[in-house]
């Protein structure tokens, strides 16, 4: 699913191919390995912050580079190393007593992304204005005017031009590690930032799945073991307001995962399927 300048893909590492329905549910078998593919289709670096099953798997952010991708197959987490598997609702092995019939995000992946902001440009200082005399010489009261603008170079309109008074969070992430102290404060400022109710247009519903296509919910489990690693890295000021893109995953039938499916177009939450006893 793609929404702006990021996608997320559900794609299967290995053990047969996952389907990704129009209405944002990713068909998967149980059993099945897969690896998220985060990209970034813009000129500018972005940090993104996962949750899976509604636990956070990006400790403090995962770093993108502008026009990029990262394939991110298991948590980052330095005790974690298993991949990421779909494991079929009703495994209290895996999601508790309760099979994860009580999780209402089981099966949901979720994925914010925050843009870097370019560094602001120094304001050149102005001049001062001197009246009055300087050691006898005249000179005017008024400030010479200003040259009009280069000839040859358009000008755009005031609703044209970008917010320079916008609130901007920042903070220093680790790609793929947890954050560092040094960066705490500034993280936790720009949480509470993004926290703010901000007005949105009504969500539009997403088309919805065939019941004969989906044979039961899933969530996440951890299985075998990844060599993928992760390094630090600094970044500066990060935009307020992020980017989110949601699919769940689901089991699937045999039949609906062998047929290919277009690519959703809305950004709404998928449901989650009724739990079973």
């Amino acid at each position: 699913m793609r929404v702006g300048d990021f996608s997320v893909e559900v794609i299967g590492a290995d053990s047969g191919p996952i389907r990704e329905h129009e209405s944002g549910h990713a068909l998967a078998r149980p059993g099945q390995v897969y690896v998220l593919r985060l990209r970034n289709h813009g000129p500018l670096r972005c940090v993104t912050d996962v949750t899976i099953d509604g636990h956070v798997v990006t400790a403090g952010g995962l770093v993108i580079n502008a026009w990029g991708s990262v394939d991110l197959e298991r948590p980052i987490h330095e005790s974690e190393r298993g991949r990421f598997t779909v494991i079929a609702e009703g495994d209290e092995r895996v999601f508790g007593p309760d099979g994860g019939r009580d999780n209402p995000d089981l099966g949901l992946i979720e994925a914010r992304f925050r843009r870097e902001l370019p560094p602001a440009r120094p304001v050149p200082m102005e001049p001062p204005n001197i009246s009055r005399f300087t050691r006898g010489s005249p000179v005017p009261d008024k400030a010479p005017a200003s040259p009009g603008p280069t000839p040859g170079r358009p000008l755009a309109p005031p609703e044209w031009t970008p917010f320079n008074n916008r609130k901007r969070a920042g903070g220093h992430i680790f790609d793929g590690a947890a954050l560092g102290s040094d960066g705490a404060d500034d993280r936790m400022e720009a949480k509470a930032l993004f926290s703010r109710s901000l007005p949105v247009d009504e969500p539009i519903a997403p088309p919805q799945v065939d019941g004969d296509a989906i044979e039961r919910a899933a969530g996440t489990g951890l299985t075998g073991s990844s060599s993928q690693d992760f390094v630090p890295v600094h970044v500066g000021t990060l935009e307020t307001e992020a980017t989110v893109i949601r699919l769940r995953i689901v089991i699937g039938t045999e039949e609906a995962i062998s047929a290919p499916r277009p690519l959703p177009t809305s950004d709404v939450t998928p449901a989650r399927p009724v739990a079973r006893p």
